[in-house]
């Protein structure tokens, strides 16, 4: 058992990494908490941080386990540099603080630099972030290597596990085809999950619109945009793509997610950058082979599970190219090793290596 070992979390998104992490982390007697906010302002709640490490700490937390620093952007200033100025120097002052009161950081560098600026200067701030941890954890051995060239000490490789449990299959794949309006004989590729610029999904349907009229491609498009002017782009080129495409840019309940995988034969993320990917691992989860870009922080992912291109339109046409060639045993083959790749660790042993982690940053 684990009962002298608490931890305080920040932030907290999104299922499902971290309800599947943590919910093994604490059956294995760890406390968990997540450092959030007295009050309903984000904005005071950020001023309050530092107190919030101080409260807690006072009640026995040792760990202070960083996943992301969005929660340091602040919502009703989020292109004023003078703003991210200040927060790059109270996130300085926040880590500061959580050192003098005698926490051990732990950081999951889910991003290397966020997908949308935080601070005045995002690479200071990491730089300064891994300068503070007493323990790095990266999600794939591309991240490591990527880590230790920055400097970071002590990384330990602990990657994702699969995401296909909190999804429930309810339909069959015939049936979640046909609720698409999808034939037989169509190659759907689709790109699910949220619609940010950094994934890509604009250059997905300009590559499809390129495709000859005699392609099987058909695109599945699915996730909410929360940026307008990207949103008004993807509609528009959704248009000129016609029928080879279908969308839906809205938030999809966990409860219909699977459907949208069981639609597609193949997922597609041509990111523009990216350090780990969810998304890459959730399409896997289901057994759905990816094309992706050949980017050295997806080097991790097998090839027999993805059909990768070299950033560029043409690369990119010529990969759905491919995706639409291949037959049925590759495409069965590719499946199977997807489905593998995603499920080579189970969360009650990513579990421990985390608390492990954990053990090694408070001994430091």
């Amino acid at each position: 058992m684990n009962s002298a070992l608490s931890v305080l979390v920040t932030p907290r998104d999104g299922p499902p990494y971290q309800d599947l992490l943590y919910r093994d982390v604490q059956a294995a007697g760890v406390r968990v908490r997540y450092a959030q906010g007295p009050t309903p302002s984000h904005t005071l709640n950020v001023l309050l941080a530092p107190a919030v490490l101080a409260w807690w700490r006072a009640r026995g937390y040792q760990i202070l386990h960083i996943h992301w620093v969005f929660q340091f952007s602040l919502p009703w200033a989020p292109h004023s540099h003078w703003a991210k100025r200040v927060m790059e120097r109270w996130f300085g002052t926040y880590l500061r603080v959580a050192l003098v009161l005698g926490y051990r950081i732990v950081w999951t560098a889910h991003d290397l630099l966020p997908h949308e600026p935080v601070f005045a200067n995002d690479s200071r701030a990491r730089d300064l972030l891994l300068s503070k941890a007493s323990e790095v954890i990266a999600l794939s051995e591309s991240t490591a290597k990527e880590l230790r060239t920055l400097g970071a000490r002590n990384v330990r490789v602990i990657p994702f596990g699969s995401y296909a449990d909190p999804y429930p299959v309810k339909v069959t794949t015939e049936e979640a085809r046909a609720s698409f309006g999808f034939r037989d004989a169509d190659v759907v590729v689709g790109l699910i999950g949220k619609m940010e610029v950094y994934k890509g999904a604009d250059l997905l349907l300009s590559a499809a619109a390129q495709l000859p009229e005699s392609s099987r491609i058909r695109l599945l498009l699915a996730g909410s945009c929360s940026d307008q002017s990207y949103l008004i782009e993807l509609k528009r080129l959704a248009t000129e793509v016609g029928d080879k495409a279908v969308t839906d840019f809205k938030w999809i309940p966990d409860g219909d997610l699977a459907r949208y995988l069981q639609a597609t034969n193949i997922a597609a993320f041509p990111f523009r950058e990216i350090t780990n990917s969810g998304s890459v691992l959730l399409a896997q989860s289901f057994g759905r082979p990816v094309i992706i870009p050949n980017l050295s922080t997806l080097h991790d992912i097998p090839s027999d599970t993805a059909i990768r291109f070299e950033p560029g339109m043409d690369s990119l046409v010529a990969a759905l190219q491919r995706a639409n060639d291949l037959s049925e045993k590759e495409c069965r083959d590719m499946s199977a090793a997807a489905l593998a790749w995603a499920s080579r660790s189970d969360w009650a042993s990513i579990a421990r290596e985390t608390i492990e982690t954990y053990k090694d940053a408070r001994l430091r």
